[in-house]
């Protein structure tokens, strides 16, 4: 029997408990059409294969909940009647907002549309509880190469044949290890921070905050309260360009990108150029057998907000560099890494008001690589270029203020083209579309770089 993890129950729980799903999505654009065949295929490998799975909830108190078979299949891929160009958008983020179920499915969708002039969009779909990003990546690049179960992402939660006092007592044992495990690293934890305590006493130092300051004064151009989901825009450039722009400041793809996203959020006034912002930079942690939904860890960076980081890209570099190497480092265990056993246990009304206190990060930068090369193709026929991102449905704008967020972007190369996908958190300043792509242009420009926007 396969249980969650703690990271996938962080977002069963924030669908289950806080109201606010999170999935996943993968976009292709293509200028000509896309057989029928070919996205049937591809969805009949995707219903065969990990992220077609179901959660089965326990009600032993400290047990987890375990994977099971999908208990309701998604719907069989059609392609749309044509849409107009400048309706793509609102297709994709229509998509976007499917209702996907996790416990009672179906937990991913497979869509299509034609474009008039001949050109096609598809969309895939996924519960963040069934897999993150590499997971759906990974699903969707095997089922294009015609295999169900991609080497990273193995099939889990199929067998039925256990009874159902088998299964109480299955958990029942889950429960009692999984309450000793939350003890065991609560008094690891209380234990390794007393230590740093009294070192730091002993040194005089201790540690400074260098994050942006939570917002600016804040000019309200949102509505005061009420639905509200945040723009998003996508757009490719060359990736010669992409990279050659970013040599040319001694940085890499990586450094460019989070010096993008940098830009636009003081572009937007969101901080200003005295400020020392804090970087999020997700971190893949999914390796050849796993059976994890979600294997998706992350680390931190300090950026000057300043300009120096135009002219030399170096420092991020450096300091990106550095964090990685930490992160994969498994001989250290963090205080958060011990604490996970005790906040999976918390009853579902503690996790309410915790959340309460949440924030969102407010600089978050996701390279993904060249994961799009291997989603390229649907049927012979190769997409101008492949998006990738994470959505956070059913938000409002009082959400939306509370939890602080910035700019969260997801980047990815797929072929020739380099593709970054920029989504505006604070409504107040990313109100429109419009706004924000006119903020992600000024930025392409100033570092030479083509924008074209989807």
């Amino acid at each position: 029997m396969e249980r969650l993890t703690y990271d996938d129950d962080l977002f069963l729980r924030m669908e289950c408990v806080l109201g606010v799903p999170v999935v996943n999505q993968i976009v292709w654009r293509f200028d000509r059409p896309v057989s029928v065949d070919a996205l049937d295929a591809m969805w009949h490998l995707l219903a065969a294969g990990p992220i077609d799975r179901s959660v089965r909830r326990v009600r032993v108190p400290g047990a987890r909940d375990s994977w099971t078979a999908a208990r309701r299949p998604a719907d069989p891929v059609v392609v749309d009647a044509p849409i107009a160009r400048a309706a793509v958008d609102r297709w994709i983020e229509d998509e976007a907002a499917v209702r996907l179920d996790p416990i009672e499915g179906p937990a991913w969708r497979l869509s299509a549309t034609a474009v008039e002039g001949g050109g096609t969009i598809v969309s895939l779909v996924g519960s963040h509880v069934v897999g993150d990003g590499g997971a759906l990546t990974s699903a969707a690049a095997s089922a294009l190469a015609g295999r169900a179960v991609p080497d990273d992402f193995e099939r889990v939660g199929l067998d039925h044949s256990d009874s159902v006092s088998a299964r109480s007592g299955a958990d029942i044992v889950d429960g009692v290890g999984r309450i000793g495990a939350a003890l065991a690293g609560a008094a690891r934890a209380v234990g390794g921070a007393a230590v740093e305590a009294v070192r730091a006493r002993a040194t005089g130092s201790g540690s400074v905050s260098t994050d942006a300051k939570a917002d600016r004064p804040r000019v309200m151009v949102a509505p005061a309260d009420g639905p509200w989901v945040p723009s998003t825009v996508v757009v490719d450039c060359m990736s010669t360009d992409w990279t050659a722009a970013a040599a040319s400041k001694g940085g890499s793809s990586n450094s460019l990108l989070v010096a993008v996203v940098l830009g636009i959020l003081t572009r937007s006034g969101r901080i200003g150029t005295d400020e020392q912002v804090r970087v999020a930079l997700p971190v893949s942690t999914r390796r050849v057998g796993d059976r994890r939904a979600n294997a998706t860890s992350g680390v931190s960076i300090h950026v000057d907000a300043g300009e120096a980081y135009r002219d030399d890209l170096g420092a991020i570099r450096a300091s990106s560099k550095q964090a990685f190497r930490a992160q994969a480092d498994r001989t250290v265990t963090t205080t958060f890494e011990l604490l996970k056993p005790l906040m999976q246990l918390l009853p579902d009304a503690i996790v309410a008001k915790l959340a309460a206190s949440g924030s969102a990060p407010l600089c978050l930068c996701s390279n993904l690589g060249n994961r799009g090369v291997a989603l390229r193709s649907i049927g012979g026929v190769d997409a101008t270029s492949v998006a990738m991102r994470s959505i956070t449905q059913n938000t409002d704008v009082a959400l939306l203020r509370r939890t602080g967020g910035g700019v969260s972007a997801w980047w990815n190369e797929s072929g020739d083209r380099a593709t970054l996908c920029v989504t505006g958190l604070d409504p107040d300043r990313f109100p429109s579309k419009e706004h924000l792509r006119g903020l992600v242009e000024a930025e392409y420009d100033s570092w030479g770089l083509t924008p074209e926007f989807w």
